[in-house]
C-alpha cells in the first residue's frame, strides 16, 4: 500500500509538472484601441464605456484565429475550429438575448447597433483521459485553456465601446472538460455571461 502511494504522489508531480497553464498573451493588434484598458484581475483587462448604454441591439462578426501552434500534436483540425467558432458565437449570442431584458439580433448595422469582434490568441486542448479521474484532474495536466481579444464596436462608426483581453484554464473541481475543447467552452459560457453583465451595467440594469 506505502509503494502504491509512493508511486501515486510521484506521478501527480510528474503531470503537475507537466501543466502549461494558458498565461496572459502579448497584445496581437486586433483590438483597435488598447489604451483603455484596466486590469481587472490576474486573468482579464476590461474597458466599458458609459456609451455602451445608448445601444440595445447587435451583431457578431466572424471569429478570428490568432493562433500559431508550435507542436502539431497540439493542433485542432479546421472542422475543430469550426466548430468551436461556431459555439462562441452562438454562446455569445444567446447570452446577450436571454431573458426579458434581452438585446436583439439586428440584420446589419444601424443605430444602437453594436457589433461584436473576437479573436482567439491562445487554445490548448483538454486532455479527457487525465480529466476523468480526482487524482490527476487536480494536478491540472490535463486541462485545456483559452485566451481572447475581444470588443464591441459601434456598427457604424466602428467606435470602440467595451474591450476585454481574458485567459484562463478549466476547473480542476468541475466534472468536465472531457473532449478536446471541452475546458475552452466552459471559459467562453463563463466570458459570454461576462459580456452580457458588462452591457447590463452600462445600461444600468442589475443581474
Amino acid at each position: 500500500m506505502r509503494t502504491q502511494t509512493i508511486v501515486l504522489s510521484a506521478l501527480m508531480l510528474l503531470l503537475s509538472a507537466c501543466a502549461a497553464p494558458v498565461k496572459e498573451q502579448a497584445q496581437s493588434g486586433f483590438l483597435r484601441d488598447y489604451s483603455r484598458l484596466e486590469k481587472v484581475d490576474d486573468q482579464r483587462y476590461l474597458f466599458v464605456s458609459d456609451k455602451l448604454a445608448n445601444y440595445d441591439q447587435y451583431t457578431i462578426a466572424p471569429i478570428a484565429m490568432l493562433v500559431e501552434f508550435d507542436d502539431p500534436s497540439e493542433s485542432f483540425t479546421e472542422e475543430e475550429l469550426d466548430e468551436l467558432k461556431a459555439y462562441f458565437v452562438q454562446t455569445l449570442s444567446e447570452a446577450l438575448s436571454k431573458g426579458d431584458n434581452g438585446y436583439k439580433v439586428a440584420s446589419g448595422p444601424g443605430e444602437g447597433v453594436i457589433r461584436y469582434r473576437m479573436g482567439i490568441t491562445a487554445l490548448d486542448k483538454s486532455v479527457g483521459a487525465l480529466n476523468l479521474s480526482i487524482y490527476t484532474k487536480i494536478t491540472g495536466a490535463g486541462l485545456g485553456g483559452l485566451a481572447i481579444e475581444m470588443e464591441a464596436i459601434d456598427s457604424l462608426t466602428g467606435e470602440q465601446l467595451a474591450a476585454t483581453v481574458r485567459w484562463g484554464n478549466g476547473s480542476r473541481i468541475l466534472r468536465a472538460g472531457y473532449t478536446k475543447a471541452g475546458d475552452a467552452k466552459i471559459l467562453i459560457k463563463r466570458w459570454s455571461k461576462d459580456a452580457r453583465s458588462d452591457w447590463d451595467r452600462a445600461r444600468g440594469i442589475k443581474d
